[in-house]
């Protein structure tokens, strides 16, 4: 074990283990540690085993690792993209209006009636490939790929960022163009193509969070646009050209403006939650600020 992560380990362990309470499941740790000290861990022969500390520390952090990161980012591209294209901001807000309202939040049972949300949602993923290549894997055994000998033990990965920009699969790939998502009548998802971005990986080791990650970039970003107007202070054209690493991110933009578009039922109290399950707190109420100065350099 490394030095490093038994330090990790040790910290983790002695913040968290006090204030677990074995009938108060609060989430996946608490989870975890519950299942560790009943031994309900069944091996395939059928034996109960004790999951150790370790592990426990191990399958968070991948957990964290895998999802945090990567949504938050594709969050943070696709407020780039927002206010680097306002029509493309105005017809996705005109959409949510149209089918949301101005009554309550909006919900991932709305995503089905959100075509155009959806669409610039794969462009993003598409025309950023944040993600430019798959977390390693390994083959298992000597095989051929299309007539490429790949021996045992290779370390592979799948280049997304190229799929994404093949001129073979797509028109003018170094364009923006959420529109070609769009079936021919504009009121659906040609999932044809929405199927050809790679973000997730490919195949049956592709990401086992891509369901729930598609959903929270979706809710995230349909809340945001529901309720707020992103813009640019000095309205000059901010630079979309990435930083490159594991997971690519732009660089940082300080003369972002937010502006509050729904006053919606704050008066009233409690307004339902996107998951449509109950009240929660209303949204407070977001001024007209720009984060940077008048003259552009930031706070």
């Amino acid at each position: 074990m490394a030095p490093w992560r038994s330090a990790k380990t040790t910290k983790f362990w002695f913040e968290t283990f006090p204030f677990h309470q074995g009938d108060n499941i609060r989430d996946i740790t608490d989870s975890l540690i519950m299942q560790s000290q009943e031994q309900k861990i069944v091996t395939n022969r059928g034996s109960r085993v004790h999951l150790p500390e370790e592990k426990i520390v191990n399958l968070v952090n991948d957990l964290v690792g895998a999802s945090f990161d990567t949504v938050t980012t594709a969050l943070s591209w696709s407020l780039m993209y927002l206010v680097a294209y306002p029509e493309i901001q105005k017809k996705i807000q005109a959409e949510l209006d149209q089918t949301v309202g101005g009554e309550r939040n909006p919900r991932l049972s709305d995503r089905p009636m959100l075509p155009y949300t959806e669409a610039f949602i794969l462009e993003v993923f598409r025309h950023s490939s944040y993600f430019p290549f798959t977390i390693p894997h390994c083959t298992t055994q000597d095989t051929v790929l299309n007539g490429f000998w790949i021996p045992k033990d290779t370390c592979v990965f799948i280049n997304q960022w190229q799929v994404n920009h093949n001129e073979k699969l797509w028109k003018d790939p170094s364009s923006f163009s959420p529109e070609r998502f769009l079936t021919a009548e504009g009121t659906g998802i040609d999932r044809a193509k929405s199927e050809k971005v790679l973000v997730f990986g490919l195949g049956k080791r592709r990401c086992i969070g891509e369901s729930i990650a598609r959903q929270e970039v979706f809710l995230f970003l349909a809340s945001l646009l529901h309720a707020l107007e992103f813009s640019i202070c000095d309205g000059k054209p901010v630079d979309l050209t990435p930083c490159y690493g594991l997971v690519m991110k732009h660089k940082r933009c300080d003369r972002f403006q937010v502006k509050q578009r729904i006053q919606k039922r704050r008066s009233e109290g409690a307004v339902e939650n996107s998951f449509g399950q109950g009240p929660t707190k209303p949204f407070p109420a977001v001024p007209s600020r720009c984060s940077a100065g008048d003259d552009g350099k930031g706070s």
